[in-house]
């Protein structure tokens, strides 16, 4: 009762399930393998399910304890679903943070992840409703926080979070909103707390309808599952790739958030003819859709089947 009726401060207690584990750092530490993954120009940079299935065979996370069963199922549920933005809450704090949660060599420094602008973007969507979170005081400590939002890594560095693993194992952007000073605030309090939140939660929500979305078919007409999107920005007359992919759903629709900017966007699957098309986006305040773009993939002609085949035989030879 004392949770309940008088809140509490205290970072740690409530935090554990009953085997004593923090589920919010149980997850796969994705970022290892992403930070390792930069040191390559070519690499895989998003739905990370092998690393994923490695990591929860291995048997314990980076605390060294077991990975526990919500955690499992909160992993698969999350690369079985077709989810665009989410966001945990906390409390304990009062601001939007975004990844990376963890830098390369666990130390607290700045870890931007491929779409920092964008991360920002989001984090400043939630803290911009709220006028206690943007006054860049100290509301809960010795941290200001400027604009309310902070890299998690920066802030300081968390392994095993659920917040990366949405992005590296889905095509799911997720940032960990800290709703207030009191890590469990009483009953009595929650009605201000959501009075406080409202529209913050209704405005983050809503940048779901942000950057782009389409289908992917054939000249058939047919759906391309699994369909790969890859996304260049152009920056000072130079296309810039954000190193980030996302994949088509089971229907061949597709979504990727970006911010306002000029882009070109590239779709690629196995047996068909990369399509590339260009957009500038160019989001509004109250759009409730994002700016639609379609793609219909031709089939590799044979030639280039062939080629690609004489090259397969040639690589597995030597």
């Amino acid at each position: 009762m004392m949770l309940k009726e008088s809140g509490t401060t205290n970072w740690l207690v409530g935090r554990s399930n009953a085997n004593n584990i923090d589920l919010n750092r149980n997850f796969p530490n994705l970022d290892a393998f992403m930070h390792k993954y930069n040191h390559y120009a070519h690499h895989r940079n998003h739905h990370l399910d092998i690393e994923t299935f490695l990591s929860l065979t291995s048997g314990n996370d980076c605390q060294n304890n077991p990975y526990q069963i919500e955690t499992v199922a909160i992993a698969f549920w999350i690369m079985q679903n077709p989810f665009v933005l989410s966001a945990n809450l906390h409390n304990g704090d009062l601001v939007a943070n975004y990844p990376y949660d963890d830098s390369e060599n666990h130390l607290q420094m700045y870890s931007p992840s491929s779409d920092d602008l964008l991360f920002q973007h989001l984090a400043e969507s939630y803290s911009y409703s709220n006028e206690r979170m943007k006054s860049q005081t100290k509301s809960c400590g010795d941290t200001a926080f400027a604009d309310g939002i902070t890299n998690g890594a920066a802030w300081y560095p968390v392994c095993g979070g659920m917040q990366d693993f949405n992005y590296l194992a889905s095509n799911c952007f997720e940032l960990t909103l800290e709703l207030g000073c009191r890590k469990f605030p009483p009953g009595k309090d929650l009605p201000s707390i959501w009075n406080e939140h409202k529209n913050s939660l209704i405005n983050y929500m809503s940048q779901t309808h942000s950057g782009i979305k389409g289908v992917i078919k054939n000249e058939e007409g047919n759906a391309i599952y699994g369909a790969n999107i890859k996304v260049y920005q152009l920056l000072n007359n130079h296309w810039q790739y954000i190193d980030h992919d996302v994949t088509s759903n089971l229907e061949g629709d597709y979504y990727r958030l970006l911010v306002n900017g000029i882009y070109a966007v590239q779709v690629q699957s196995p047996g068909y003819e990369t399509e590339t098309q260009y957009i500038d986006v160019d989001n509004k305040p109250d759009q409730h859709n994002a700016q639609r773009l379609d793609f219909i993939l031709k089939p590799e002609s044979i030639e280039r089947l062939n080629r690609k085949q004489m090259l397969r035989q040639f690589v597995n030879k030597y």
